[in-house]
C-alpha cells in the first residue's frame, strides 16, 4: 500500500545526519517533539529510556517516540558511528483516518496510540538502504530530489510498520480493530473537551461495556486513564509550542479541573512533575 502523495507531504523530515560519538560520550536527559531514529553503524550506543538501558550494536536501530525523556551515550572506549534522523507527522489523526481504515500501517497506529516509548530491531538491508537514500537526498538539491524524498519517507513508514508487525504479530488484532481505533481517533480529536464513555462508545458504534473491554484487552488501560494519557501528551506539545503559557493555562486548555489536578496527573503519567519535566534540556529538531 502506498500513501496518497499529498498526504506523504505530512511526513516531514527534520534532519538526517551521519554522527560520530567519541568514547564515553553522554548527552543528558532530553526529549524531542519529533520521532527519533538512530541506526548504529559501528561501536556501541546506549539509550536510557524510562529507567531501562537499551544497548545498540552495529546493524541495530532504535525508534524513540515523541516527548519521551531519554539520554544517549557511547559507553565504550571506541568511537561510535550512527545514521541519525528526526521526523514528524503533521497530522497523525488525519493521515491515519484517510489511509489506515484497516490498520494497514502499524507505525502510524502506534504513533496515534501514543502508548509506546520506543521500539528497536535489527536493521534490514532495505531499511538501511532507505535511510542512506534519505540522508543523500536530504543533503542534495538535485533534480527530482523533493519527489524522491516523498517516496523514501513513504517507504520508511512502510518498512517500520513491517518491523513492528513482525515483532508483535499478535498486535495485528489491535491494529485492525475498527471500533477501538474509532474511539482512539475520537479521543485524540476531542481530548480538550469533556468526554464520557457513553459518548465515545456511541461514536465508535459499540456499547460502553464492550468498548471498556477493548481498552482493557488491547491497551491494558481504562478509557479514563487513556484520556488522561492523551491529554498529558498533547499538553507537552502545547507547552513546547507556547512556552509562555502558564501551567494553569495548560491545565485549562486540556480539560483539567485545576493546576493541581494537572500536576498530579502529569506526575502519575510521566513519573516527574511538569515543572521539572520542562526544566529538562529540550533538544530542537535540528542536529545536535
Amino acid at each position: 500500500m502506498l500513501l496518497d502523495t499529498n498526504l506523504a507531504k505530512e511526513i516531514v523530515l527534520n534532519n538526517a545526519i551521519s554522527q560520530q560519538f567519541p568514547p564515553h560520550y553522554r548527552f543528558d536527559t532530553h526529549f524531542h517533539r519529533s520521532v527519533e531514529l538512530l541506526l548504529c553503524k559501528s561501536g556501541t550506543i546506549s539509550f536510557a529510556i524510562q529507567g531501562n538501558e537499551q544497548i545498540l550494536n552495529p546493524g541495530q536501530y532504535i525508534v524513540v517516540f515523541p516527548n519521551v525523556p531519554h539520554d544517549t551515550a557511547a559507553p565504550s572506549d571506541t568511537t561510535a558511528e550512527a545514521l541519525h534522523i528526526h521526523f514528524h507527522i503533521k497530522s497523525a489523526c488525519s493521515l491515519y483516518e484517510k489511509q489506515c481504515p484497516d490498520g494497514e500501517l502499524p507505525f502510524l497506529t502506534e504513533l496515534l496510540l501514543n502508548r509506546r516509548p520506543f521500539f528497536r530491531d535489527t536493521c534490514s538491508a532495505q531499511l538501511q538502504a532507505c535511510l542512506e537514500c534519505i540522508f543523500d537526498e536530504f543533503h542534495n538539491s538535485g533534480q527530482y530530489s523533493d519527489r524522491l524524498m516523498q517516496l523514501y519517507r513513504e517507504q520508511l513508514v512502510l518498512l517500520l510498520s513491517r518491523d513492528l508487525l513482525a515483532q508483535c504479530p499478535a498486535n495485528s488484532d489491535l491494529y485492525g480493530n475498527s471500533y477501538l481505533m474509532a474511539a482512539i481517533l475520537y479521543i485524540n480529536q476531542h481530548c480538550s473537551e469533556k468526554l464520557v464513555v457513553e459518548q465515545i462508545a456511541g461514536h465508535a458504534g459499540v456499547s460502553p461495556r464492550y468498548l471498556t473491554k477493548l481498552f482493557q484487552k488491547y491497551l491494558d488501560l481504562s478509557i479514563s486513564s487513556y484520556i488522561t494519557f492523551i491529554r498529558i501528551s498533547k499538553s507537552i506539545d502545547y507547552k513546547c509550542s507556547h512556552p509562555s503559557a502558564t501551567m494553569a493555562e495548560v491545565a485549562t486548555e486540556f480539560g483539567f479541573s485545576s493546576q493541581q489536578h494537572f500536576s498530579t496527573a502529569f506526575k502519575n503519567t510521566m513519573g516527574i512533575t511538569p515543572r521539572n519535566y520542562f526544566l529538562e534540556r529540550v533538544t530542537s529538531d535540528k542536529s545536535r
